[in-house]
Order: C-alpha cells, then structure tokens, then sequence
C-alpha cells in the first residue's frame, strides 16, 4: 500500500473518531428542581394542634383565621370559640400534606408576579401541642387551572407550583389582593345542641311559662316464657304530673326527643361568660327573662343543663338561643323553633293507653 494511501486512512479513522467523540451518549445532569416533590414533608397529621392564617393589613381588624384542637375536638378560637367543623379541617390537613409541586422560580423578583410577597400572600402556620411550628407556607394566587395555586416557605425564595389549591379550603374565592376578611363559615359546626338520648334521665320543655317533664324511668313487665326471670326491666319515657307518671307514645317521644336533642343554627353570633359585659348580654339578647326553654338532666347526674331562646333577631325570621354549658349565642330560624315549642303542646296528649 503506498503511503498516501495510509494517510488517507489516517485521515478518514481521525475523523471517525472525532464523530464518535462528539455524537457519544453523555449522563444528562439531572436537576431536582425539574421533578415533583411533596412539599410540606416531616410533618405528621397528628402532631398538628394549631392552625393559624392570616394576611398582613393595616387594616383596624386583622385578617386572620385560627383554629385549635383540644383533646379530640377542634374550635375557631377566632369565632367565640366555636366548635369547628373536624370534617372541613381533616380535608384542609389532607391537602396540605398531600400537596406535591415542582419549582417555579428561585428569586424575589417573581414574586410580585405570584402575589406571593409576606404582604401579598396568604401565610398559614401548623403548630405542635407546645406551639412549636412545624411549616410556616405563604399562599399565593390562584393557578392557571382551577385546583392548583403558587405556594413557598416563609423566609425561602423558591416558589412552588402546587397541585392543590389551597385558597379554596380556606374559602378563599376571589382575587387575594383584594381580601379583607377571612370567611370562616365553612369551619363552623352549626350543630349547636348535639345531645345523646340514650344518656339522659330528664328533658323539661318550658313555653310561655308553662313546664313539660319527660322522665325515662325502669318499667317492670312480663318476661317471656322461655326466660328464667319471672319479670324483665325496660326504659320507657313518661310525662311527670304532679303525683304521677304517665308513658308515652314510644314513636311520638322519640319524634320529640330528636327535635330538642339534635338542633342546628343558622349562624353562632356571640359567646355569654361571667363578666360584667356578659351580663348585659342577657339583655341584648332576651336570655334575662326567658319563656322558653330547654332543660336536659344526664343520667346519675343532679346538674341541669340549659338551652335559652330569647327574643326574635328579626322579625317572623327566627330567635336567639343561648347553650347555656357551651355560652354561645346562636341564630335559630322561626321553622326549628316552632318544630320544638310544639311539643309543649302535642307531646301531653301522645299518652300510651
């Protein structure tokens, strides 16, 4: 072979080579920020006791919403104290900790662009039992679809691009840089008296001065041929008269003991304590000289527990009702209020005969 030839060669094996060199597959370099990623990780369900949420305002009143739980029960300590809604709180709980995004932008100066500033944003804080934080997030606007939203950690730069929208659990609809107050009614369990039949001994009716006890007494009957005793107990109600107690109608007591022990409210306006301003409550409300009234009595237990209905908040629309052993002060409508005052005429005539 003549050596021109080989040079050719050469020239033709480099050039291979440096195709090789360049067209060899190389490891790409993998960036975190490109994955999905939950985003509030470490924190578990149960440790969270407190939950905290607001928006910077110079406004006189604070836009904020706190809840807290205590022992199994959460309240809106922001709301008189009211109990809250566990269902509403365990899907708002659910999402945050299920919320999973990617990285959006790294630098403050997007953050105009999110609404997500500390004064733009919506900041929800969890806390522990010992008000210990366990994710302090800033909320901003809504995301281009409807259930995803721009979230980050206070005192971090990065922004997520979540696939929840939290504002909505929140009840936050509109445009955040325009809110000026948190609606907390989605939160507020209106269930105001939620009373257990089975543990009560006596429940007493007041309307217009006049009183109807209804007592759940032992009754002694008949056993069945086949029992060794020759008598059997059994719970009944009757109506307590004078020297007397006359059973009732067992289908037309339990209609009346599902209308005084399960009634929900339209709206929780006011809490009633032992101060001074408390008092003048009383009379605000027409809790001073009520006419109707709720008494329970529990079973093994001497200590009446009320439940008051003062004067009408609105005209033909519905009555104040205070729970006396919670000290809220709710909106009851005319049609649930008439539904229970009723029996204090009806239940007296449903006699077992």
């Amino acid at each position: 072979m003549k050596q021109k030839h080989l040079y050719y060669l050469a020239g033709v094996f480099v050039f291979l080579l440096i195709v090789y060199v360049i067209t060899k597959p190389r490891h790409a370099s993998v960036s975190l920020e490109e994955f999905v990623n939950t985003i509030v990780f470490g924190v578990a369900k149960e440790d969270v006791k407190s939950i905290e949420v607001y928006k910077e305002s110079t406004a006189e009143n604070p836009i904020q919403l706190i809840l807290k739980k205590e022992g199994d029960q959460w309240y809106v300590a922001t709301k008189f104290g009211c109990k809250a809604q566990e269902n509403t709180i365990n899907q708002l709980l659910d999402n945050l900790l299920e919320m999973t995004g990617k990285v959006r932008s790294s630098g403050p100066k997007h953050f105009d662009k999110y609404q997500i500033t500390d004064e733009q944003g919506i900041q929800l804080i969890l806390k522990d039992e010992a008000e210990k934080t366990l994710a302090n997030l800033i909320f901003g606007k809504k995301g281009e679809d409807y259930n995803t939203g721009f979230v980050r950690f206070a005192g971090k730069e990065k922004v997520y691009f979540a696939d929840k929208n939290i504002l909505t659990n929140l009840g936050i609809y509109g445009d955040i840089d325009t809110l000026t107050v948190l609606n907390d009614n989605s939160f507020v369990d209106l269930q105001a008296v939620d009373r257990d039949k089975e543990s009560l001994e006596m429940v007493a009716l007041v309307h217009n001065g006049k009183q109807m006890v209804v007592k759940n007494v032992e009754k002694e009957i008949e056993a069945d041929e086949d029992s060794t005793a020759t008598v059997k107990k059994e719970s009944v109600w009757v109506l307590a008269q004078a020297n007397s107690e006359l059973e009732l109608e067992k289908k037309e007591v339990e209609n009346f003991l599902r209308d005084v022990t399960k009634i929900r409210a339209q709206k929780v306006v006011d809490r009633i304590g032992s101060t001074l301003q408390d008092l003048n409550k009383n009379q605000k409300y027409g809790f001073n000289r009520p006419r109707n009234a709720i008494v329970f009595i529990e079973k093994g237990s001497d200590q009446q527990e009320n439940i008051i209905f003062g004067k009408e908040f609105e005209k033909d629309k519905g009555y104040y009702m205070n729970v006396q052993y919670d000290g809220l002060v709710y909106e009851v409508s005319k049609a649930n209020f008439d539904k229970i005052i009723k029996w204090g005429e009806e239940l007296p005539q449903k006699i077992n005969k």
